[in-house]
């Protein structure tokens, strides 16, 4: 299980990743912020930066979270074919 935890106060935002597919050498993984319905870039992470939390973007605001599949270094929208995590804030 993978969890976001954003603190609405600081804006600060951390991931625990838990069982996700490993990617190939050329993707990576990346969180979206849905902000009043549109995806809003909060970082892109590798499985293998260790246990415990990453902290990804600062968030002003969010409806939801997402983790998508992207090409390596991150994309400016989302490929939805390739969603992993989604949940409401």
């Amino acid at each position: 299980l993978t969890t976001v935890y954003w603190d609405t106060v600081t804006r600060d935002v951390y991931l625990s990743v838990n069982q996700l597919p490993v990617p190939t050498q050329n993707e990576q993984y990346q969180l979206w912020a849905l902000v009043d319905g549109k995806p809003v870039d909060a970082g892109v992470f590798n499985l293998n930066e260790g246990p415990g939390l990453i902290k990804m973007k600062n968030i002003p605001k969010a409806q939801a979270f997402a983790i998508t599949l992207e090409k390596k270094g991150g994309s400016p929208t989302p490929t939805m074919e390739k969603l992993y995590v989604l949940g409401k804030v």
